[in-house]
């Protein structure tokens, strides 16, 4: 039974990639199949029973070539196609209703076959209401015609014609409600699907942090463990050796210190709240940057250059989440920079913006990257050993704060080789 009904609607897993327009069309295609069963089965019991006529040989035929087209648009189809074929099914079959009810009519008898026609198609068929509607006003007005051109009592025409008006008012009544209630499950499962494709990321993140926090962990750890090792079976021989191995211990302990410190950013550069936004004159950051970043770069035997204008440049932004954004661009480059290499960072106004850029000559990045290279854990190769292992987290810092501040960073080839990141942050106040 399930199977018959996944196959008159749609499964969650079709639903997954679709709008909710979509998934509306698909439901009413594979409903047309339904309509032609049922349309087929009672027009075999008329024409068994003898009734046998050009009109339900007419409707025979038609219920087959619309069977056959909906089992051909399950498969394809445009989406304006779909809907056009669903909409001329609704309208042939209660126009064919009618017809019948004429044919009836001319025999001064009347049914209620139209009222019970168009009851079932609402409750068969997901319809927008509104088009809904204004499609029955010409087909209730049809059938008001029809009803009057009967050659029967005043007062049976007028039930008639008044039963007809208040099945279309329920009708429409009703496909509204069907449709508010499919629009309300799509929108309960959409939801309840990007929150599973969330939990599905975040785990995926815990996995690769786990994976990464042990691997950056255990070598400095292995280090500090030969070193007390070689201090205990050596410390009777060698007094001063204990002192050695305090100071050597100071670089793995502070390799594991910046690992810890790098997931602490990471955390809150998406989760603490930023400091109130402020108009301030972006060289003052830049230039506080640079000196900051000047022990690493000399230690590397990276040049910094410095290209601002003479005149403020005054932005929009929070000056911690800038002055983080440049430490991590500047270390980035510092470290993507060969020994005796040029590392660049200007400013400049560009219309209604401040742009920040920072170069290097460094190995550049492989196109292919591009796309990875502001997410969390990516590590780009090409960048120096020493110091403490990247664990991915400096280029995800940047963009978050950068969004959070209503800023964006982008990266792309530098000329000359290397690459060149751009921070772009609003123009504000008036620079004198």
């Amino acid at each position: 039974m399930k199977s018959w009904l996944a196959r008159w609607d749609v499964t969650p897993a079709e639903q997954a990639g679709m709008t909710f327009g979509e998934v509306l069309t698909l439901v009413n295609i594979r409903r047309v199949e339904i309509a032609c069963m049922l349309g087929l089965f009672t027009k075999a019991i008329e024409f068994a029973t003898g009734l046998r006529t050009v009109q339900i040989v007419v409707e025979i035929v038609l219920a087959f070539a619309f069977l056959l087209a909906s089992l051909a648009l399950r498969r394809g189809g445009g989406p304006w196609l779909r809907r056009g074929f669903v909409a001329v099914f609704l309208v042939l079959t209660l126009l064919d209703t009618q017809g019948a009810i004429a044919a009836m009519g001319a025999k001064g008898r009347l049914t209620s076959g139209y009222p019970m026609m168009l009851l079932s198609l609402t409750l068969l068929f997901v319809l927008p209401p509104l088009a809904f509607a204004l499609a029955l006003i010409p087909l209730l007005v049809s059938y008001c015609w029809i009803v009057l051109a009967t050659a029967t009592f005043p007062a049976e025409q007028v039930v008639a014609i008044v039963n007809a008006a208040i099945v279309s008012v329920i009708a429409v009544v009703a496909a509204a409600l069907i449709h508010s209630g499919r629009r309300s499950d799509y929108e309960q499962k959409r939801t309840i699907r990007l929150q599973n494709d969330r939990l599905t990321e975040r785990n995926s993140e815990l996995d690769t942090l786990m994976a990464i926090t042990a691997h950056d962990l255990r070598s400095p750890l292995y280090g500090l463990r030969n070193l007390f090792d070689l201090a205990v079976r050596r410390a009777p021989r060698e007094p001063e050796l204990p002192l050695v191995v305090l100071r050597e211990a100071k670089a793995s302990i502070d390799a594991m210190l910046g690992l810890a410190t790098r997931l602490l950013d990471a955390h809150a550069a998406e989760h603490r709240p930023l400091a109130r936004l402020a108009n301030e004159d972006v060289r003052r950051h830049v230039l506080a940057a640079v000196d900051r970043i000047q022990p690493l770069a000399q230690s590397a035997d990276v040049r910094i250059e410095v290209d601002l204008p003479d005149r403020p440049l005054i932005a929009t932004l929070d000056s911690g989440a800038l002055s983080q954004i440049l430490d991590n661009l500047l270390s980035n480059g510092v470290r993507f920079s060969p020994t005796g290499g040029i590392l660049t960072i200007g400013a400049a106004r560009d219309g209604g913006s401040v742009a920040i850029e920072v170069r290097d000559r460094g190995p550049g990045i492989d196109p292919a990257g591009y796309a990875l290279l502001f997410k969390k854990f990516h590590q780009a190769a090409g960048a120096r050993s020493e110091g403490a292992p990247s664990t991915g987290m400096g280029l995800f810092i940047v963009a978050t704060l950068a969004d959070r501040m209503g800023a964006a960073v982008r990266c792309e080839p530098a000329t000359d080789g290397g690459a060149v990141f751009v921070v772009t942050l609003s123009a504000g106040g008036t620079e004198t």
